[in-house]
C-alpha cells in the first residue's frame, strides 16, 4: 500500500511509500525532474498533485514548475544540501 500519490498533469498517478513528509517531496522533486523533465521545460504549466497521509502536500493547483522550486526551500524538514549543487531545487538556481 502507498502512502503517498504523486499526479502529474494528466498522467496515471504515481504511488509510493516514504518515512514521512519530507522525504516524500523529496522523492517527487526527483522522480518529477526524471520521469517528468519534458512537462518542466516545454509545459511547466501542467499541474502536479502531491498527497499524503495528512492530505494534501502541494497547493491546489500547483504548477510543476512552482512545485520543484517552492516547496524543498520552504518545507522544515528538508535538509537543503540533500539537492545536489546546480539543481532546479537550489536557492542560487532559481532566484530565491
Amino acid at each position: 500500500m502507498s502512502d503517498f500519490t504523486l499526479a502529474v498533469g494528466t498522467h496515471d498517478p504515481h504511488g509510493f511509500s516514504a518515512q514521512g513528509e519530507a522525504e516524500a517531496i523529496v522523492y517527487a522533486v526527483g522522480y518529477i525532474e526524471a520521469r517528468h523533465a519534458g512537462e518542466l521545460t516545454d509545459r511547466p504549466q501542467e499541474v502536479v498533485t502531491l498527497m499524503g497521509r495528512n492530505g494534501l502536500v502541494t497547493r491546489p493547483s500547483e504548477r510543476i514548475d512552482e512545485f520543484v522550486k517552492r516547496v524543498p526551500g520552504e518545507h522544515p524538514g528538508i535538509d537543503p544540501s540533500r539537492f545536489q549543487p546546480g539543481d532546479a531545487n537550489t536557492p542560487d538556481c532559481n532566484g530565491d
